[in-house]
Parts: C-alpha cells; structure tokens; sequence
C-alpha cells in the first residue's frame, strides 16, 4: 500500500526489478524478544554491513503469495530472507509459508485474511547464515548484513534496514517488512518505527514475534507488559492518560464512570482467557496503568489478542483498507438514464448490503451488490411486483432521485457503536436526473 513498484495484469509474476536504494538513518529502536515474549527496547544502528554494497540499487525475483486486491486497498505484507543462498530458496519458501500460515489463524487475522496481500521478496545471499551465529565472531556475506548479538545480545537480530526497504520496495507495495534469517538459533527484533521485523525462520518461535509487532505496527497497541528493561523493577506510572487503546490508568470502576478506553468489554470473556477487567501493569510499569486482561498477545508470545485488541485491530484494518472496493457508474456525478448500480466489497463474510430509494429501505435488494435503478418506470415483468424506482408512490421524492447502498461489517469483534459508523461503514449514492441533481 505504501510503496509501489510494477504490477502486470494486477498481478506481480516473479520477474527481476531493480529500484534505488532507501537512504541511511540513524540509531533505531528495537524491541527485543525471548522465547516467551518480549523484553523491552535498545537502540542500534540502522545501517550495518559494508555501506558501499548496501547503497547499490537491489535486484530480485517477487512471487505473490497471497494477493486479495489492488494494493491502494489492502494491507501488503512483505517477507525478504537473508542468509539464504540459491540453493536455499525452496527452504526461504517454505519457511515463509510456515509464518503466513501462523499469522492467518490467529484473530483478528483470520476473519480478515482477505484484507491482506502477501509478498516474497525472492533475496539471494552470496552464504548462508547470519553473523555471530552459531558463535560470535562468525561472519557471513549476507544481503541485509543480518546479525545476531546485536547490542551485545545474544538472540538480538539486526539487519541494515535501508538494504531491507529497498528489497522490499520491489514488491508492488509494502506496508509492514518481514525479515526471515536462515537460522535455527531463536532471534529476532521489531523495529517499530519502521514496520519492519526479523525473526528465525528456522527456530519454531522465531515466526511468533511478527504476530505481536503487527499489533503495534497495524493496531497501534501498547505493549502491556511492565517493565522497559527488566521485571519487576517497581516502578510506577504518574503520566497523563496514553491514547492507546490498550492501557489506561483508569481502573474499572473509573473506566465505567467515565465511559472511556474498555468499558464496554468489562466483565465480557476474552480469547486469551478469563473476563475484561483492569489489571494493574503495563506500558512498562508495575503500577499506576492498566492492561484489559491478564496475559494478552501484546504482553506473551503465543497468546490470542485480547477482546480490546482484536476491536482495535479490526478498526484499523478499515481505516488502511476501506470496506468499498470499487462501485459503478461513479457517484460523483448525476445519471441521466436507467443503469446498473453495482458495488464490490471487500470479501469478508460478515459484510453485507442494504439499499435505499430516496430514503426508503428495500428489504429485497438486502445483500445484492447489483441492482437496476432509474427514475423512469421499468417494464412489467409478469408474476411479479412492482420493481423499486423513483417515481413509485410509496418511494416518490420531491427532490431529487436517489439509490444509495450502505455496506457494513456486524463482526462481533466490535462493540464501539462509533467505530460500525465510520470504519465498518461505507455509504454510496447516486443520483437520477440532471433537473434534481443536488
């Protein structure tokens, strides 16, 4: 969605591409992660390896992996490997199909797995593995320069991030860069400013941290474990409300009073377990904030989204994708004849239609994404009743003419009646006749 590269018959084949380079930045802060879960932030160099190769324009093939939509209309996420040589890309596929296939059966991704595209960026390495692995001092020329002990930590894995966004800037679009290592050794990093992760892609964990940096780089979560740094290291939370929807220093009761953050969900059970409540710790402290349950996705590895995470993720899948494909004749403008009003929405089962003549509901057309519309009577079909139109009595306007159809989710994973209307809704009209045209 982000990015655009070239696509052919909307569909990129695995074809060679060669763009500019991104441009060096500065230090980054990652997110460092164990086998259970995260361990909180450092800061490390964006760009690591040789600076003169990491500057050369990239080269590779991309093959579509999944692909759902024109890609100004979903959310595309990019896998790059590194460490994999020639003879190694059967196994880079197949470990990126084992990430994509975990990350599409877990919620809210798997009711919404039509709102993606996913990509594979086809990156050779001149050897196989990473830096310091199995050891450090073990170095290896590799495309992204990956390496583990970054910062001095063991299962911390870096890569050169310009190298990365311009590999990934061969696919038709990116949105969110997932960095596969050729290595069975647990590691990783989230790099959260630039919606970019890296995990192992041989390790059985490695591809459980995407699902939590997604929750940030998608959902806009707050981690909600407490600590920056170590555990239980006491401290305490004095600053003013955070806008994220997942921690609050309100408790339950004062969330209810004040109709804020989750009060909706309290008491209601969550997929990670046990009810909604105010559990004290979070966004890095042991008190004074709190996170909806008890031990969510954005707290362990592993774990479901909570109920307040999963709405909100859903909320800004919308907000990236839309719920509205495409919708014809275009409704900027009055038509002057009968034709054929048609919507395409996003493939979701949970969405549906309904439709309007000049205000009034046509309980029969309810889910069509066609029907034919004017202002002028249509012919009589035998054996049935009179078709809606603008000049029927029991539809007829003063004004203008006009169709409109209402497309819209009722998932259960939303409960924010704001957010139905203005995420999970889309209205269109057209209007008839160009002397009531308004």
């Amino acid at each position: 969605m982000r990015k655009l590269g070239l696509v052919v018959g909307g569909v990129l084949l695995a074809t060679c591409f060669s763009v500019p380079p991104a441009t060096a930045s500065d230090d980054h802060k990652v997110e460092i992660f164990d086998e259970s879960g995260p361990r909180g932030y450092t800061d490390v160099p964006g760009e690591i390896g040789p600076r003169a190769r990491s500057r050369q324009a990239p080269s590779a093939t991309v093959t579509p992996i999944e692909v759902n939509g024109p890609s100004d209309k979903r959310i595309d996420l990019v896998y790059l490997g590194d460490g994999f040589t020639e003879s190694e890309m059967d196994l880079y596929t197949s470990q990126v199909e084992t990430s994509w296939n975990l990350l599409a059966e877990r919620e809210p991704f798997k009711s919404y797995r039509k709102l993606f595209n996913v990509w594979q960026v086809n990156v050779v390495s001149n050897e196989s593995g990473s830096d310091n692995d199995p050891a450090e001092g073990i170095e290896k020329d590799t495309a992204l320069h990956s390496t583990y002990y970054c910062d001095g930590l063991a299962r911390l894995v870096c890569v050169d991030v310009p190298a990365a966004e311009s590999y990934a800037a061969l696919a038709p679009a990116f949105d969110q860069i997932a960095v596969v290592v050729n290595s069975g050794t647990y590691g990783g990093a989230g790099y959260i400013e630039e919606d970019l992760v890296t995990f192992s892609g041989g390790h059985v964990s490695g591809p459980e941290i995407l699902p939590h940096e997604l929750g940030h780089s998608l959902g806009d979560l707050a981690d909600e474990y407490p600590y920056w740094a170590y555990p239980d290291d006491g401290s305490v939370y004095t600053g003013e409300e955070p806008p994220d929807a997942n921690v609050s220093v309100h408790d339950a009761g004062e969330q209810t009073a004040r109709r804020t953050k989750w009060w909706r969900w309290l008491g209601a059970e969550t997929p990670d377990g046990g009810v909604i409540g105010a559990f004290e710790g979070a966004y890095y402290h042991n008190l004074g904030i709190h996170r909806p349950s008890d031990d969510s996705l954005m707290r362990t590895l592993r774990k479901p989204f909570n109920s307040v995470g999963r709405e909100e993720m859903t909320r800004k899948f919308y907000e990236l994708t839309g719920i509205v494909d495409a919708a014809t004749p275009p409704s900027d403008r009055p038509i002057r004849k009968s034709a054929t009003l048609t919507v395409t929405h996003v493939d979701i089962p949970t969405v549906s239609t309904r439709w309007f003549v000049n205000g009034h509901e046509i309980a029969e057309w309810a889910g069509q994404t066609s029907v034919q519309a004017g202002e002028h009577k249509p012919p009589k079909q035998r054996g049935k009743p009179e078709a809606p139109w603008c000049g029927r009595k029991d539809l007829r306007s003063k004004h203008s003419c006009t169709y409109t159809v209402v497309v819209s989710d009722s998932t259960g994973f939303i409960r924010d009646p704001a957010y139905r209307e203005n995420a999970l809704t889309s209205t269109i009209t057209w209007t008839f006749g160009h002397k009531h045209a308004h």
